[in-house]
């Protein structure tokens, strides 16, 4: 197993498999966790994204930040399938949420927020390493996205991942965007750059 797509294909499927108490109890853990760090971080604007696919639940967080003060803001993709770059959209409990070409929920462009506005942008992944690469669903949104945030912009990229999701290399190439940290129901990992 020594290719991305080999990786991606078995955690994803993993991923798949776990139980509602595996899912339920992950995403408590993730919360406290994230709660022993928070101090850590500004949180004025947070970019989440709602779950799909047996990803690790962000709702507890997304209602931890909405009733702390934060804006949360959720991913919302073009409708030209030749652009692949992320607007952020806000999200409040009352947002109504459409289902987008991929079947993700997603609220409508009430209010776009600027990348480099935002303080921490929750990243999903199918595998993460050590060094703070990550292996995503393979259509490269992020890290188009996220390709065009300055460089010496302050915005946190975290990702959130199950124990088992972490992997020794996610074999990154040049493209990659790596992230600051990932937050998983065990651990809060720190990458050095």
């Amino acid at each position: 197993m020594n290719t991305k797509h080999s990786l991606r294909e078995q955690i994803y499927s993993k991923r798949r498999r776990l139980s509602k108490k595996e899912r339920l109890d992950s995403e408590t853990s993730i919360l406290r966790i994230w709660d022993s760090v928070n101090d850590s971080y500004i949180a004025n604007k947070i970019a989440l994204y709602w779950s799909v696919n047996g990803e690790i639940s962000t709702n507890s967080l997304i209602s931890y930040f909405i009733k702390n003060g934060s804006e949360c803001f959720l991913p919302v993709i073009s409708n030209d399938k030749e652009n692949k770059h992320l607007e952020f959209s806000l999200y409040e409990k009352e947002s109504h949420l459409i289902k987008n070409r991929f079947g993700i929920p997603e609220p409508s462009k009430s209010k776009i927020v600027n990348l480099t506005e935002i303080d921490i942008v929750f990243l999903p992944c199918v595998c993460f390493d050590s060094r703070g690469n990550r292996i995503g669903m393979g259509s490269g949104f992020y890290d188009k996205t996220l390709s065009k945030l300055p460089e010496k912009n302050n915005t946190q990229l975290i990702m959130l991942a199950y124990n088992f999701q972490e992997v020794e290399s996610c074999f990154p190439e040049m493209h990659d965007i790596k992230a600051n940290a990932c937050l998983t129901p065990n651990h809060f990992y720190k990458f050095k750059d």
